[in-house]
């Protein structure tokens, strides 16, 4: 058997046996099931590109909790960052003068880093502190259709701005 079928082998073999455990850990960690998914999903790529630091570890099983406690860690600083970012803004336009409030659009000044409809999404679960359920309701769409595209508004805000 080449490496590669060795490589490929034990990644699944690990995904395996470890993928539930990582997902209750995450959600423990995260509260939210489909952002725990996508960390454990993560901790896997991670796991998949470094996967000789992987095979040469004496504790794999340790090496993919350590990957995926910075994953979280680097999720919930994401998160912070947004919120306070979001929270910059209002408290900016708290600030402004009377007629002022076209010189601080949101859609301008964060034009770029994400799309309208995902600030509009990122605003209203983060600063209007709607639920899903109310935001979805909003659209006209489903619970889980409404959290794959929060979930989507995050990432394309991960990837510009990180």
């Amino acid at each position: 058997m080449g490496l590669k079928n060795r490589q490929e082998n034990f990644i699944e073999e690990l995904y395996h046996e470890m993928f539930t455990k990582l997902y209750i850990f995450a959600k423990k960690e995260l509260g939210d099931s489909s952002i725990s998914e996508e960390a454990v999903q993560e901790t896997f790529v991670i796991a998949c590109i470094k996967i000789d630091n992987l095979m040469d570890s004496p504790n794999p099983k340790g090496w993919l909790v350590n990957t995926l406690k910075n994953v979280i860690r680097n999720i919930k600083q994401s998160k912070s960052y947004c919120s306070r970012l979001l929270l910059s803004q209002v408290e900016i336009d708290t600030l402004s003068e009377p007629g002022q409030e076209e010189d601080l659009d949101p859609e301008f000044l964060y034009s770029g880093l994400v799309s309208k409809e995902a600030f509009w999404l990122l605003k209203r679960i983060t600063i209007d502190n709607c639920s899903m359920l109310e935001v979805a309701e909003e659209l006209g769409i489903t619970l889980e259709a409404c959290k794959k595209r929060v979930q989507r508004a995050k990432a394309n805000f991960r990837k510009k701005y990180f």
